[in-house]
């Protein structure tokens, strides 16, 4: 019975803190799959926000060069046909010709 005794105590595991289990558990404890789908997630709104901030640059541009009439402004209409095929939200794309023409 001795025996058992200290070779358990040579295998004893050293205690994990809040802040070990955190940094591999990201977000809420909640498991290898959330963090996974939490890094999916960023990456894919890193790339929309990158083509919404594109296309609202360009959209501005154009306006500032032709005024914000899609009809007599043919650069524009071109833009948000694009940014349309894009997926740029229609509010980010009234936004930008709305402080484009202030």
């Amino acid at each position: 019975l001795a025996c058992l005794v200290s070779s358990a105590s040579a295998f004893s595991v050293a205690p994990t803190t809040a802040t070990a289990r955190s940094t591999s558990l990201s977000p809420l404890f909640m498991g290898r799959a959330a963090a996974v789908r939490a890094a999916t997630k960023g990456k894919t709104d890193a790339k929309k926000a990158k083509t919404n901030g594109i296309y609202g640059k360009k959209i501005i541009m154009a306006v500032k060069q032709g005024g914000p009439d899609t009809d007599a402004n043919r650069q524009l209409a071109d833009i948000i046909k694009s940014a349309k095929s894009n997926n740029v939200p229609v509010d980010n794309i009234t936004r930008a010709i709305k402080s484009a023409s202030e």
